[in-house]
This record gives C-alpha cells, sequence and structure tokens, in this order.
C-alpha cells in the first residue's frame, strides 16, 4: 500500500517550465509510446471537434456530477451552435485515487459521436470513496493525453473538472508533463475548480497554463441556476420519442442490447427530454436532414439514415440481426415499413427543427433576465466559445 502522506504538490515557479522538460528528458515512470497506435487522418467535410471530460467522481462530487448530467445536453448543443458544421466526439474519464482502487481508480469511456452513449455512461456515475484531500488527477491526465483516440486534425478540448489537488504516486508521469505533452500534442486543458481549496487552485492555473487552455472556478454544487421549462418541452419531447420509434438497430445481440442500455439511460423529464432533442434537431440541420447516413441515424447500429441515403441493400440485411418486430417480414414489406419510418422520421425532423428555434429564442429571452450562478455549464460554454469562435 502506498503512504498516502508522502505527496507532492507542485506550485506555479519560475523554474516550472525548466522542471517539466527535465522530467520529460529523464522519464523515470514507465510508459509506452502508443505513436504508433494513433488513428490515421479522416476526411470530412465538417469541422472535427474532440471533447473529453475528466471528472473526480469521489463522495464531495456528487452535485457536480449531477449538474454535468442535467447540462450534457445543453452543452453538446452550445458547441454545435457555435460551429453548425461541428463532427462532434465526446469522450469521459471518471477518476478517483489510488486507495478506491477496488471500483477504479481512471475509469476511461472513448470518444465518440453517439450522445446517448455519452449521457448513458455519464448517468451511471456514482459520487464515492475519496477519504482523503488529494486524486490521482496524474492518472486521469495520463489517460485523457496518451489513452484517448484524438482525431488528427481536429480540434481538441479537454477539461479538468474536481475540487481536489494531486496525488502524484509515481505509477505514471506527473500531472504537470502530461499537461506540457497536451500542449505539444495541440490538446487545449481546461481546468474548472469546484468549491475553494487554494492548492487545487494553484495546481489548475499551472495544468491550464501548461496546455494553453483556461481555469474557471465555481461552487462545490456546480453552480446551476433553476431549469426553465418553456412551452415547447412536452411537444419537442414528443417528436424525440416519435424519432425514437423510427430506428431500426442492425446486429448481434449486443448491440441491440446497448442501444436498450442507452434508451432506459436517456432523460424523461421534458425540459431533460427536449434538451436531448433540440441537441438531435442541431446535429439533423448540419447533416442536412438526412443527406448523411450517420448524421441522420441515432447512434450506433440504426440503419434508416442508412437507407435514406440510398446505401442500404434491403436484399443483403439478415433477419436475426433485424428487430424482433421486422425479423418476420419478407424483404418487400421491409422495404415499405423502412420507407415509411424513414418519412415519418424527416416530417419530425423537420417539425422538431422549427421548435427547437422558437425555444432557443424564448429560452434567449429569459436569460436577460436570469441571474447566471457561473456554473458548470457556463465555464465549459465560455471554453469553447473562446476556443471555436
Amino acid at each position: 500500500m502506498l503512504d498516502r502522506q508522502k505527496i507532492t504538490t507542485f506550485g506555479i515557479t519560475t523554474t516550472a517550465a525548466a522542471a517539466v522538460l527535465l522530467a520529460v528528458w529523464l522519464k523515470p515512470w514507465k510508459t509506452t509510446d502508443i505513436t504508433a497506435t494513433q488513428p490515421e487522418p479522416t476526411i470530412s467535410d465538417r469541422h472535427q471537434v474532440d471533447v473529453v471530460f475528466a471528472i473526480d467522481t469521489t463522495s464531495s462530487m456528487g452535485d457536480l456530477i449531477d449538474s454535468a448530467r442535467r447540462t450534457a445536453w445543453r452543452i453538446a448543443t452550445h458547441i454545435k451552435q457555435v460551429d453548425p458544421q461541428a463532427d462532434l466526439h465526446v469522450g469521459l474519464i471518471a477518476y478517483r485515487d489510488t486507495d478506491d482502487f477496488k471500483d477504479y481508480v481512471t475509469k476511461d469511456f472513448a470518444l465518440t459521436d453517439d450522445m446517448d452513449a455519452v449521457y448513458a455512461e455519464l448517468a451511471s456515475y456514482q459520487a464515492a470513496a475519496g477519504g482523503d484531500v488529494p486524486e490521482d488527477v496524474d492518472a486521469a491526465l495520463y489517460d485523457g493525453v496518451y489513452k484517448m483516440k484524438w482525431r488528427d486534425g481536429a480540434t481538441k478540448m479537454m477539461f479538468l473538472v474536481g475540487d481536489a489537488p494531486p496525488a502524484t504516486r509515481g505509477e505514471v508521469q506527473p500531472y504537470n508533463v502530461s499537461a506540457h505533452e497536451a500542449g505539444v500534442r495541440g490538446i487545449r486543458i481546461n481546468t474548472i475548480r469546484c468549491g475553494h481549496d487554494p492548492d487545487t487552485e494553484r495546481t489548475w492555473k499551472q495544468i491550464a497554463a501548461l496546455a494553453s487552455g483556461s481555469y474557471a472556478s465555481i461552487d462545490e454544487d456546480g453552480g446551476l441556476s433553476p431549469v426553465i421549462a418553456t412551452p415547447y418541452d412536452a411537444k419537442m419531447a414528443a417528436l424525440s420519442a416519435t424519432i425514437d420509434g423510427t430506428v431500426v438497430i442492425y446486429g448481434d445481440g449486443r448491440v441491440h442490447a446497448e442501444y436498450r442500455a442507452k434508451m432506459d439511460a436517456k432523460p424523461t423529464a421534458a425540459p431533460a427530454a427536449a434538451d436531448r432533442a433540440a441537441y438531435y434537431a442541431t446535429e439533423g440541420a448540419a447533416t442536412g436532414g438526412g443527406a448523411h447516413g450517420k448524421g441522420a441515424s441515432r447512434g450506433d447500429g440504426d440503419v434508416i439514415g442508412a437507407f435514406q441515403a440510398g446505401s442500404l441493400d434491403v436484399d443483403g440485411l439478415e433477419p436475426d440481426k433485424l428487430p424482433a418486430d421486422l425479423a418476420a417480414m419478407s424483404k418487400p414489406e421491409l422495404q415499405v415499413e423502412l420507407a415509411r419510418r424513414a418519412d415519418a422520421r424527416v416530417a419530425a425532423q423537420k417539425e422538431l427543427g422549427e421548435l427547437a428555434k422558437q425555444r432557443d429564442a424564448y429560452l434567449a429571452e429569459q436569460a436577460k433576465t436570469a441571474s447566471p450562478r457561473g456554473g458548470f455549464d457556463q465555464a465549459v460554454d465560455k471554453a469553447v466559445d473562446a476556443e471555436l469562435k
């Protein structure tokens, strides 16, 4: 067992840069060169934007985790509004500390464009453990910089969110070395301190400076304002449910099970469901409302987008990979049903897009008289605006 008292916390000093360079050269820890495993560049007519959230999930972070869940869809929508052509991928890292190893020190969720999958993962986070102040920030940053499959050519942003300073354990390189390497790789690390701990402030500012990011401080509870209900929420939620009803998942049992898990985790309260609907309305606008197979689909396995794009061979579909209600259909019957669902999706998407604009205008008007608390979502929005605008 490591001695938890042997903790080194680095502040900002005039020799910080030299210390980082020396550590990079010496590399006393064991690490793996993963350059060869980085993904090949992809070709896209949209702007690739990769965003990773590294979130402290110890017991003191319960309110912040709830804030992140409540604002996840709205933050994703804001990114698409700032850059309507953003090809957004989101990843997650939950981190704790060495003494919490019975669950995890870090738990990574790979970068993906499937926001329903991201939300389901975020919804699974539980604040627990963490008996002392420092947490394994070293491990969180190491995973973020080296293990996430950042796309070549993408705008790369990482948000480090926590209320405790680093506990350097020596198992991976120190946080300041990873932050320096992030800057070299073009990964901008924005730090968000929760609460008022001065050691966290000092190191969070250092990390942000080394990785050309921004620093923000928010209340321990995430600083969320009350949820604003709008006259459009219920209708948008219903339209989103209609679109969900057009989904045709094609794949093995694992693919179908993963989709069911995402649907079980999706928000059900009208304002939150409307936030999810608004995100997909924004995504639909970016892809021409179905011009591109992937963009018109609701995550991995949904073949309606490919059907709309004319790239799906219905005759080649295997019945045992289709949903149970479609598996027994003849090929002509299946063709008709897929066409019906595609048409229903287009109509719902069109109406949803119009309502989303009206809802945005309503929320913007309400915001003029609101008293923002400077919460989690505002801190993320500010960093996104600075990077993408």
